[in-house]
């Protein structure tokens, strides 16, 4: 989804609501860009002094002058990108172009993996992603809906060609795969 178009004005991606109302005691609001701005890369996010984006994790306040910010490894991180819009909205995009360049379950994994992670899965990645990948099938195979809900994230468009099910079940394990710490440390 990450446009890559260089410059250009500040732009505001998802943020979970009220949370510039909160911090501001009600004096201003936050608007969301839209279309191709909601995909731009984080340099180009708009940031006001009192309140950094949700998303950027052991960012400095910027209230004060910081050398190094402090680095922290919280429950809070796994909780925002295994829920987060942005995350959930990356996962299925993923999911969906791993799906349409793969036909084996297999291939689909290490596409996915390649993709987010830059390196090829070792046999024993592979065995433990398409055990949860079978959980996953399970579970989103009993309750439809569920898979439709979670596909429903975010504002871009899906495949409406691929199989729900199988959709939610592989945006389930991008969802993991990008919530590794080599993928978001590395």
């Amino acid at each position: 989804l990450l446009v890559e178009r260089p410059g250009g004005p500040a732009v505001r991606p998802y943020q979970p609501e009220g949370i510039w109302e909160e911090a501001t005691f009600g004096n201003k609001r936050y608007e969301q860009s839209s279309g191709e701005d909601l995909y731009r890369r984080s340099l180009y996010t708009f940031w006001r002094r009192i309140i950094a984006p949700p998303m950027f994790f052991d960012s400095a306040t910027r209230q004060t002058c910081s050398v190094k910010p402090p680095l922290t490894n919280t429950p809070l991180h796994a909780l925002t990108t295994l829920n987060d819009i942005t995350y959930v909205e990356a996962a299925r995009a993923l999911a969906q172009r791993a799906m349409l360049a793969g036909a084996s379950p297999r291939e689909r994994i290490v596409t996915a993996f390649r993709l987010a992670t830059a390196r090829t899965p070792s046999g024993a990645d592979i065995d433990v992603l398409q055990g949860r990948l079978n959980i996953l099938q399970a579970h989103y195979a009993g309750d439809r809906d569920e898979a439709l809900r979670l596909l429903a994230v975010g504002v871009s468009p899906r495949d409406e060609n691929l199989d729900p099910v199988e959709h939610a079940a592989y945006a389930g394990l991008c969802l993991l795969i990008l919530n590794l710490d080599e993928t978001l440390t590395k």
